[in-house]
């Protein structure tokens, strides 16, 4: 099930001679037949023939002159040129911002490398041989591809679970995917699904008579598989529900046992309209100190310890709805919320917006707020709307869940603009990935410029960087591959 990528290996002692010129030459007709790559790279290879033994020099400085294409898709073929690189292709490093790419061979003049996957929008290239590495003065153009297909779902809402993927009758509400190809969906009827993406098979795991809610989006335990959940109302404040794939993810709950209030208010069920203050719809697990932390509407930021069950509320946030929480897979005790476009007067500053903080650091301020705490979308508008860019500049409206690739983007479910929009958490570049910006269309799959999507609630990427959707009010789970 694992895919990858395959490249032809140079045999053990050649040179960069003719088996590595007719390599590279099949290599580019083969993968992009990028126009004049092969003109420039044939005349490199030419050149090189008169200095069949180019080495790298460390005394002197390597020297970055230009780069073709300046856009591209992932593999693309790119062209590198400057001075002394070396013709040791093993030697070399080249960059797509932090992204590494493949590089195929060297000239000692030309480097040709083939561009990695997801490295952001707008990248800056670099070199790095030994102890020395150079920026490129221009930026290269990532061009993302996504391909968009239905796995669950014909259309219609009547929750009948029996017929099949295809026939299936389902209201998706929030997803989570586990690191065995299995899809889990709540449904609009207090349903559980689990969904195998290997034998297409459908089925509930469970029930709203067992205690299951729709509202509260899954995580998968990213170390046992194991499905967690926080839960909704001044009744269930102390609850967080649990599905273990090795009891036959028979649904069991856990309660908080003490409290330790660092100095804070309790939840309670306070709150107006559809916010409840005790409500804590997720429960993650830190990999950085192996607790879990859920957020309650309240605001508070509470780390429970799976061993004894006694819970501290390590400070607080802006008052207000959060269906997104995610730990950043590269800095795990970074924590990012996401807010819905739903809250009180009290937090109505947080509404469509994005923030950070550091579960490790229990240091408060005013009000008790976290003094880690960042909104990285820092343009205020409360209204919500859609902008891509700069994240400071970006604009989201009712955001739902988020969810992290192993690379470090962050995936964004833009419900009410009806598009997924994705994070570079290096560059700071929001982009929208797939969906007509603010346009709620009838289902359609298809290419990026085609696919369509109405009132999407839940995200989530599995190991391997495939998207699952719940694509709410068309009534299907969708799986989006982006490259």
């Amino acid at each position: 099930m694992k895919r990858s990528d395959h490249y032809f290996i140079r045999q053990e002692g050649d040179t960069f001679g003719l088996y590595d010129k007719l390599l590279i030459l099949y290599s580019a007709l083969r993968c992009l037949a990028v126009t004049g790559l092969v003109a420039f790279f044939l005349a490199s290879c030419n050149h090189h023939q008169q200095d069949e033994k180019t080495a790298y020099d460390p005394n002197q400085p390597i020297e970055l002159t230009s780069f073709h294409p300046d856009s591209g898709r992932i593999r693309e073929m790119i062209l590198l040129d400057g001075n002394n690189f070396g013709s040791d292709p093993s030697a070399i490093k080249v960059f797509f911002n932090s992204s590494e790419a493949k590089v195929v061979g060297s000239t000692g003049t030309r480097i040709l490398a083939l561009t990695p996957r997801m490295p952001g929008d707008t990248c800056i290239l670099s070199v790095q041989i030994g102890n020395q590495k150079k920026e490129y003065q221009h930026e290269f153009r990532y061009k993302i591809e996504a391909s968009v297909t239905t796995i669950a779902g014909n259309g219609r809402d009547t929750h009948i679970f029996d017929k099949g993927l295809d026939n299936c009758e389902l209201k998706p509400v929030y997803i989570a995917a586990d690191k065995e190809y299995n899809v889990f969906v709540t449904e609009n009827s207090d349903v559980f699904l689990r969904i195998n993406t290997v034998t297409n098979t459908l089925s509930v795991i469970a029930t709203k008579e067992q205690g299951f809610n729709h509202r509260c989006p899954p995580s998968a335990n990213p170390l046992t598989n194991v499905l967690q959940q926080g839960a909704e109302g001044a009744e269930n404040r102390d609850r967080f529900s649990f599905l273990d794939p090795r009891d036959g993810w028979a649904l069991k709950s856990k309660y908080i046992k003490t409290w330790d209030l660092n100095g804070c208010q309790l939840p309670s069920g306070g709150g107006t309209g559809n916010l409840n203050y005790a409500s804590h719809f997720q429960c993650l697990y830190c990999e950085a100190d192996g607790m879990y932390y859920t957020r309650y509407v309240g605001g508070q930021i509470v780390r429970v310890n799976p061993e004894t069950w006694e819970a501290k509320i390590i400070g607080m946030t802006p008052v207000g709805l959060t269906y997104g929480l995610a730990f950043h897979p590269k800095k795990p005790a970074e924590l990012w919320i996401g807010y819905s476009e739903l809250t009180t007067p009290t937090g109505a500053e947080a509404a469509n917006g994005i923030y950070t903080l550091d579960v490790s650091d229990d240091t408060q301020g005013e009000n008790n707020i976290l003094t880690s705490l960042r909104r990285v979308s820092t343009l205020a508008s409360s209204a919500g709307g859609h902008r891509d860019g700069p994240l400071t500049q970006a604009l989201f409206l009712g955001i739902r869940m988020i969810n992290f690739d192993t690379d470090g983007n962050l995936y964004v479910g833009d419900c009410r603009n009806h598009c997924i929009r994705m994070i570079n958490t290096t560059t700071m570049m929001v982009s929208t990935i797939i969906g007509i910006p603010g346009v709620a269309s009838p289902f359609k799959d298809g290419a990026r410029e085609e696919a369509t999507f109405n009132t999407l609630h839940g995200i989530v990427t599995d190991p391997e960087g495939v998207i699952y959707v719940a694509d709410y009010h068309n009534n299907r789970v969708r799986r989006i591959a982006i490259e």
